[in-house]
């Protein structure tokens, strides 16, 4: 009783926050920043071929996106609101369009799939502060080190010609230069002017991203103690992925601790856990704004297990099925029949499972293919152990298919005879006439000379018949 008063307590604490959270988003005012340089409307088309237009186009983006950040900063600080001003609609286009175009202006391909948005925001910040300390402007020239590769001077900041995939022949900053960039911004950070605006600092310190969402105010308005950086996060984003781990593991545990045993709870766990690892790494990354390592071990915290109970929900999945089926097909549980539908589901549920990891493992970066290789030697020596176990398997699906017996023949052979109570898919049951249950592998048994004396073949009709006494 204490641990369901203590679940429905939690969950109208959930609700009464996420209703306020929407109390503020839709009370929020929309104001667009005034003067807003629109320099490259929305939808225009950029010029990548060569470095100075790819230079040119990203300093002027991540100085306009920089004074949109510095423009609501101050509109916040103007009012001491607790919440957090918004751009309107045609603002927040054209930020997301300078945003995906900052993208493009680096080489991400190496970067994995899942963090491509975070890891490509911070880079862009990182380098457009490396480029306002190192004195660069949209006019400076590059120096060319070999064909189709220049340098930024002194910045050590490469642009090169994309040489393969839908990019080819653009021009951006190199997948080695996106790689380095953190180690460049450290050496170079520490020449930053006291009191300078810092777009990389704003972006990773509050939540939300680029313009922080309308709730974003009441983070403002925290103790200084919350608002003091260790790494390149804060105490509250610390914080909050510290709460997200915690909820992330307590909910399912309380859930299973609540139902009753079976299938279907535990599917119901499975599918819970997933839901809160998605809502956890949108909160805590996207929400959040959780950078740099904390940024990488909450998504790979968060993304394996979400694909670990996604495949375990595949399996459980299976798993009901094959009961259902039995039950609303009215099988009897011994039978073959049901047997078979519950082998087939589980080796379903199997290859689900395994497919749903390998793509996890394929959308964090790792080398699947590897892997892959791995499986396939590993399942070769499984199936030379497994020899015996496949045969009987192998067995018991050749006498389901030959439908020769059945659940309640009596059936008789050289060395043994009964009513037959169980076909299982390694093992099939009797029970001897004068009472002891007979036990035999359906690779033995498949090989036996059989007589069916529950049925025979009428003569003149050729159809089965009872046994005459």
């Amino acid at each position: 009783m204490r641990l369901q008063s203590l679940l429905i307590l939690s969950t109208k604490i959930f609700v009464l926050t996420f209703v306020c959270f929407c109390a503020l988003f839709a009370l929020s005012p929309m104001s667009a920043r005034a003067g807003a340089a629109d320099a490259y409307p929305t939808g225009s088309v950029i010029d990548r071929s060569t470095p100075e237009n790819c230079l040119a186009f990203f300093i002027r983006a991540t100085n306009e996106i920089r004074d949109d950040m510095e423009f609501f900063k101050k509109k916040r600080e103007e009012s001491r609101s607790w919440i957090y001003p918004q751009p309107n609609e045609d603002e927040r286009r054209r930020i997301d369009y300078l945003m995906s175009e900052i993208f493009d202006s680096m080489d991400l391909s190496t970067v994995p799939e899942w963090s491509r948005d975070t890891i490509g925001a911070e880079t862009g910040f990182m380098i457009r502060e490396i480029l306002r300390l190192s004195k660069i402007d949209a006019t400076t020239p590059l120096r060319k080190l070999k064909e189709n590769l220049w340098v930024v001077p002194g910045t050590y900041l490469q642009i090169g010609q994309i040489a393969s995939g839908m990019r080819t022949g653009d021009v951006a900053f190199t997948a080695e230069t996106v790689a380095n960039v953190p180690y460049l911004y450290r050496r170079i950070i520490e020449k930053k002017p006291k009191g300078e605006f810092n777009t990389y600092k704003f972006y990773t310190e509050n939540p939300g991203g680029v313009i922080p969402p309308p709730w974003a105010g009441v983070f403002f308005a925290l103790p200084d103690f919350w608002l003091k950086s260790y790494g390149t996060n804060t105490i509250w984003q610390w914080t909050l992925f510290a709460l997200a781990l915690v909820t992330l593991f307590f909910l399912p545990y309380a859930m299973r601790c609540a139902f009753p045993a079976g299938n279907a709870r535990f599917l119901g766990v499975a599918v819970l856990t997933m839901l809160l690892a998605k809502i956890a790494n949108y909160v805590v990354i996207d929400l959040g704004s959780l950078t740099a390592n904390g940024a990488l071990a909450a998504s790979i915290i968060f993304s394996i297990v979400f694909y670990l109970a996604f495949s375990f929900a595949a399996f459980m999945l299976s798993e009901v099925f094959a009961r259902n089926y039995t039950k609303i097909s009215h099988l009897d549980p011994h039978n073959l029949d049901a047997s078979i539908v519950r082998l087939l589901s589980r080796v379903g549920g199997v290859l689900a499972a395994l497919a749903i990891v390998i793509y996890g493992l394929s959308t964090a970066g790792l080398p699947v293919m590897g892997i892959v290789a791995g499986l396939g030697v590993g399942g070769l020596a499984f199936a030379l152990a497994a020899k015996p176990t496949l045969e009987n398997l192998l067995a018991g699906v050749i006498i389901y298919m030959d439908k020769s017996i059945y659940v309640g023949d009596y059936i008789e052979s050289k060395d043994i005879e009964g009513v037959v109570e169980e076909i299982g898919m390694r093992s099939t049951r009797l029970r001897s006439p004068d009472g002891p249950l007979i036990s035999i592998t359906n690779s033995e048994l498949s090989e036996k000379i059989i007589r069916n004396k529950t049925r025979h073949i009428a003569p003149a009709t050729g159809e089965t018949t009872a046994p005459v006494d």
